[in-house]
């Protein structure tokens, strides 16, 4: 097999690397354009096999949660995208309320949950708090702002919340409201203390295992990876490669309508453009056929070639269509 650097090369890319190293003032910001050219070009140089798939339910590739704190430990979270809303209701450990899930390190371990779900319905997460971390792709980091703090925290916060699914649509003739309960698990042993010898397993319920399996999207793990650290960029992802593949024709999301689904930490629409178009970049990295148009009033999306190819059938499960 070819190094990178002779694979670059030959499809140009070294060059460009060149170019754009040149425009760049720091040691660091030369860093990140190459690896951002090299991931890129090994999205595109293969396809991604079994190891590098993840799976997140078409309900959460729509609407997000939130990616700071919320003040409230108490407060529901809600997001709206179409005649589809999702509830997200926090859940209480020795009867004191932990909170919604949010950030990075939440979107990762529900991808984790979800990919891992589609084998099965008991979830094994590591034989250590380490191996689960590295999984995640994450270094073991302690303090209060370390990996195995906010692993632990936003691992119990996921588990504890409860999803609710709304659906406005017609049925036989009328108009009403769809609504769905579905918690993650409702048996799980996790990690306690600082000790690091404990395996963790969960099972999911029946509810949530069944859904993920009739709404499971596929992501290419590598564009996750490269994303790993920029909730927004892992939210914008998850929306294309859901959204992308299926039109027929180019479609226009304002940037009000994007806060609703996406964005509502932000102080206002323009706001979160701002930092829409920021984290492009690097979403456009993770999925280079994205077409994708960020201008004054909104986003534009044109049918574009899946972030993963088709498949009908994994492991026996059908998932969302791509095309």
């Amino acid at each position: 097999m070819r190094d990178i650097s002779t694979q670059l090369e030959l499809l140009g890319l070294d060059e460009t690397i060149r170019q754009a190293e040149a425009m760049t003032s720091s040691a660091a910001e030369r860093k990140r354009v190459r690896q951002r050219i090299e991931t890129m070009h090994e999205v595109l140089s293969a396809i991604p096999d079994g190891e590098d798939l993840g799976f997140q339910h078409a309900g959460l590739c729509q609407t997000f949660l939130p990616h700071s704190k919320p003040k409230s430990n108490t407060d529901i979270w809600k997001r709206r995208s179409g005649d589809f809303t999702l509830s997200v209701s926090p859940g209480a450990v020795r009867g004191e309320w932990v909170g919604v899930p949010y950030g990075a390190k939440a979107r990762l371990i529900l991808i984790h949950l979800q990919t891992e779900g589609i084998k099965s319905r008991t979830v094994h997460l590591g034989d250590n708090l380490s191996a689960f971390l590295r999984s995640l792709g994450l270094a073991r980091t302690g303090g209060e702002r370390g990996t195995i703090s906010m692993v632990r925290q936003q691992t119990t916060r996921l588990l504890r919340c409860k999803f609710t699914m709304e659906w406005e649509g017609l049925s036989k003739g009328r108009r009403g409201v769809g609504i769905q309960d579905i918690p993650i698990s409702n048996k799980q042993m996790l990690w306690t203390g600082d000790r690091d010898d404990w395996s963790a397993t969960l099972e999911l319920t029946t509810e949530f295992h069944e859904h993920l399996k009739e709404h499971a999207v596929p992501l290419d793990k590598r564009g996750i990876a490269h994303l790993a650290g920029n909730s927004l960029g892992l939210d914008l992802y998850a929306l294309l490669a859901y959204r992308l593949p299926q039109l027929r024709q180019s479609t226009h999301i304002r940037w009000a309508s994007l806060k609703a689904q996406i964005g509502a930490e932000y102080k206002d629409p323009y706001d979160l453009a701002k930092r829409v178009r920021a984290a492009l970049v690097d979403v456009f990295v993770a999925y280079p056929h994205a077409k994708v148009e960020a201008t004054t009033t909104g986003l534009t999306l044109r049918p574009s070639e899946p972030s993963v190819p088709a498949k009908p059938r994994i492991n026996g499960f059908r998932l969302i269509e791509n095309g």
